[in-house]
């Protein structure tokens, strides 16, 4: 039994709770290595699992809307499980299959590495009550501040908005989450961001960066990019969704699995213990008000969060 098989089977039974009364479909496109979706099948087999698989045609941008036939098979499934190379955690298509019952788990950009990781293997039900008391903190904060050696120094406003908590774990219906992502996160009050923020670790349409990005906020809009190719990447997605609304400020959020690496793959990389992570674009899904057709998160390394002036991470020391 390899390590990635085993790290399926995880999947299925702690973070999806799937039981062989359930339907289960994998969505995946043809941008992701097809072991992965295959792995999956395979370990839903092992538990007796009734399991669909559809592969679509690469979506254009991170929370762009899947094709109808696979609409039409989220809405009926109980468990939906996605491997495709772009999210689709903030899509409507996401919405409607959770409001009709349906548990989704997002692995988006996953390699073979992520399923065979350590971090697919953390106890997620003993991380739960800590994301949680994270995200409490994060509501009753007012000013957020996130520094880290690089050279990022931000501010953010969050005064009534709500932390939200990702816990790998879909245990009712119409719950949504990621896997191995662990986080605490919050939409901060539109147009209230300013400062600087060095990505240093990876983004959700770079992978790894291979020369830090730059981007300098004003009134919660990213006015400048730059930092090489990975710049020009970021600002071409960024000017493909043909929406002012991408450059807005979408998320903070906090990575708390204490056995993930940034590897280059978007779902473990944000959920790394001593990161945090700027989201761009959509956050109406997170309790935000700005609607954009893209969602890019923007991971950095050795975060030093404060919260209305008081450090509660500092590295991958958190502090209560």
């Amino acid at each position: 039994m390899t390590r990635a098989f085993k790290g399926a089977v995880n999947l299925l039974r702690v973070c999806a709770r799937a039981r062989p009364s359930e339907s289960l479909l994998i969505v995946t496109d043809s941008n992701t290595d097809p072991r992965i979706g295959n792995m999956i099948v395979a370990a839903a087999n092992s538990l007796d699992i009734e399991t669909s698989m559809i592969t679509m045609r690469p979506r254009s941008l991170p929370g762009s809307e899947p094709p109808s036939p696979v609409v039409s098979a989220m809405l009926s499934s109980d468990i939906i499980i996605s491997v495709a190379s772009t999210t689709l955690y903030h899509s409507n298509a996401r919405i409607a299959a959770c409001r009709a019952g349906a548990r989704f788990l997002s692995m988006a950009c996953c390699t073979m590495s992520v399923l065979a990781s350590s971090a697919m293997f953390a106890d997620f039900e003993k991380q739960e009550a800590l994301v949680k008391k994270v995200a409490r903190r994060l509501t009753l904060a007012r000013r957020i501040r996130v520094r880290n050696r690089a050279g990022t120094d931000l501010d953010l406003n969050v005064v009534g908005r709500r932390g939200g908590a990702v816990t790998g774990m879909c245990k009712r219906p119409g719950e949504a989450t990621g896997v191995p992502d662990i986080e605490a996160y919050i939409a901060p009050i539109e147009g209230s961001t300013n400062g600087t923020l060095i990505i240093d670790g990876s983004t959700s349409v770079n992978g790894l960066v291979r020369q830090p990005v730059q981007i300098e906020f004003a009134h919660g809009i990213a006015t400048r990019i730059k930092g090489g190719r990975d710049a020009r990447v970021l600002l071409r997605v960024l000017h493909d969704a043909r929406n002012q609304a991408a450059f807005n400020v979408a998320e903070f959020g906090i990575g708390l699995n204490p056995l993930a690496h940034i590897r280059g793959a978007i779902i473990e990389d944000e959920a790394a213990l001593g990161t945090a992570h700027i989201a761009l674009g959509d956050n109406s899904k997170l309790g935000g008000k700005n609607k954009a057709p893209v969602h890019i998160d923007l991971v950095f390394r050795q975060a030093c969060v404060e919260l209305d002036g008081i450090t509660i991470l500092e590295g991958k020391r958190l502090q209560f």
